[in-house]
């Protein structure tokens, strides 16, 4: 099982997005998908049609909620994708990791639900989507990633996002060492020449290979199919911006050994 934390710390770059479209094609290519949304602004959630009445990340990272409990988890109506929803409590989780210092038993928390999915061998893939700041749930989510996916717009703010996030990745590997990559993605491509030098500047601004060769392209589909609550790949399947998601996950599947195709709970680079 992998764990993929979406995150930039710059909003509108298409985290949730993201999130949505690479659970739907894993799911499609018969990966098992757990999504936990991060973001107290439960878009995710919404998205999916998880309801913040029941269990939610917050009730586990605050101790409410034990991680073993069968019902932590929630059906999201598309066969092999189950989420663990957010709600606006995820900002009382970091008002009390400021009472008590710091967010290491929300860290701790993240680490059970993580182990206890391992155990039960549930699922292939986890994507968590991180709020657009450096949060207690953040920390939480990138300590138990193996991956991290940085989607960013060709424009200066979002690329100051993705410069502070990678540095504060390299600082927690420092204070915990351990493998766990990183990479960016380029989000709502168009085809002008400032956007072609922009994206050159970006990948010329990293070492080499820490951007993905596909990037999404930017088409009014993408809005319509986040209006419908479907994933593109679904609500238009032919679009430009659902090839790019189709070809993504290939290209992500390619990087971490998974050739595919799927085989019962075993997958290659496991």
């Amino acid at each position: 099982m992998r764990v993929i934390s979406v995150a930039n710390f710059k909003g509108g770059t298409g985290k949730t997005c993201t999130v949505c479209n690479m659970a739907a094609v894993l799911s499609d290519l018969g990966r098992r998908v757990l999504v936990i949304d991060a973001d107290p602004q439960h878009n995710t959630s919404d998205f999916f049609g998880a309801e913040a009445d029941g269990i939610t990340l917050s009730h586990v990272l605050l101790g409410l909620a034990d991680p073993r409990w069968a019902d932590v988890l929630s059906p999201t109506g598309r066969e092999g994708v189950s989420i663990l929803p957010a709600d606006m409590d995820l900002l009382t989780l970091d008002l009390a990791s400021m009472q008590a210092g710091g967010g290491s038993e929300a860290v701790t928390r993240m680490r059970s639900l993580i182990e206890e999915q391992r155990k039960a061998d549930a699922f292939d893939y986890v994507l968590i989507d991180c709020p657009p700041s450096f949060t207690a749930a953040s920390v939480a989510a990138l300590s138990v990633s193996d991956d991290v996916i940085i989607p960013t717009r060709v424009d200066r703010f979002s690329q100051t996002g993705v410069g502070e996030l990678v540095e504060q990745i390299r600082q927690l590997l420092q204070v915990e060492p351990r493998e766990m990559g990183w990479k960016i993605l380029i989000t709502m491509a168009d085809g002008t020449n400032l956007h072609r030098q922009g994206a050159e500047l970006l990948r010329s601004s990293f070492p080499t290979g820490s951007v993905f060769e596909r990037a999404i392209r930017n088409t009014v589909k993408v809005g319509e199919a986040t209006f419908a609550r479907l994933p593109v790949t679904e609500y238009a399947p032919r679009s430009t911006a659902a090839e790019d998601y189709r070809e993504l996950v290939a290209e992500y599947l390619r990087a971490v050994g998974d050739a595919g195709p799927y085989k019962g709970g075993e997958l290659n680079g496991d």
